[in-house]
C-alpha cells in the first residue's frame, strides 16, 4: 500500500485545501528529522477508513484528534486480527446508522427465527413443571427426569437396566408418576 502524508503548511491555520503539502514516505521522513517535524510529530494520525483502500493517508490533525484516530485504528486492527484468527466476521450492529426507512442496525439483522414471547412462555412453563416435580417423591421425580428431562433421555428399558428393575415395573411407575404430576399441574 502506498502512503500519502498531508502536512499543514502553517499548523496554526485551519485544514483547508490551500494549507496542505502532500508528501511521500521519504519526504515525510526527512521532514520528521527537522526541528519543526519533531515539534509536530504527535499531531499526525492515520485515517482509518482509508487503510482498506490502496492508499494509506496520514494527516496532520492535532494531538487530540491524532490520539482518537490512533485509538480507532487500533480498534480496527484488533477486530481484523480477531476476525482472521476466528474465521468469521465481527459485525457491530449498534454502529449502523439509520437508513431512509429509519431502520437501525438491530432491525437490519433481526433474528426472525426467535419468537421472544414464545421463549418466555416456554421458560415459565418449565419453571412451573420443575415446581410441580419438586412436589413428587424422589423416586418419581428421578424416574421422570431420567425418562423425559435429561439432555439424552433414557428409554424405559435403559432405566430398568440401570436401576435393576423390570421394564413393566418402570412402565407402571411412569404412568402413575405422570398421573400425579398432571394432578399437581391442574391445581
Amino acid at each position: 500500500m502506498k502512503k500519502i502524508y498531508l502536512v499543514k503548511k502553517d499548523p496554526a491555520m485551519p485544514a483547508d485545501g490551500n494549507n496542505w503539502i502532500v508528501m511521500n514516505s521519504y519526504d515525510f521522513a526527512m521532514f520528521m528529522k527537522t526541528p519543526e517535524g519533531q515539534k509536530r510529530k504527535n499531531n499526525f494520525g492515520q485515517l482509518d477508513a482509508c487503510s482498506r483502500n490502496e492508499y494509506i493517508i496520514v494527516a496532520e490533525c492535532g494531538s487530540e484528534n491524532a490520539k482518537e484516530w490512533r485509538s480507532s485504528k487500533d480498534e480496527h486492527d484488533y477486530l481484523a486480527n480477531v476476525e482472521k484468527e476466528m474465521g468469521f466476521t465481527v459485525f457491530s450492529y449498534n454502529t449502523q446508522a439509520a437508513s431512509e426507512d429509519d431502520m437501525s442496525g438491530e432491525e437490519l439483522i433481526a433474528d426472525e427465527s426467535c419468537d421472544v414471547e414464545q421463549e418466555v412462555l416456554r421458560k415459565l412453563e418449565y419453571e412451573e413443571l420443575y415446581k410441580a416435580l419438586s412436589l413428587l417423591s424422589d423416586d418419581d421425580k428421578n424416574l421422570l427426569v431420567c425418562l423425559f428431562l435429561h439432555q439424552k433421555p433414557m428409554t424405559e428399558r435403559e432405566y430398568a437396566k440401570e436401576y435393576g428393575e423390570k421394564q413393566t415395573s418402570v412402565n407402571y411407575r411412569k404412568a402413575r408418576a405422570l398421573e400425579r404430576l398432571k394432578k399437581i399441574l391442574e391445581n
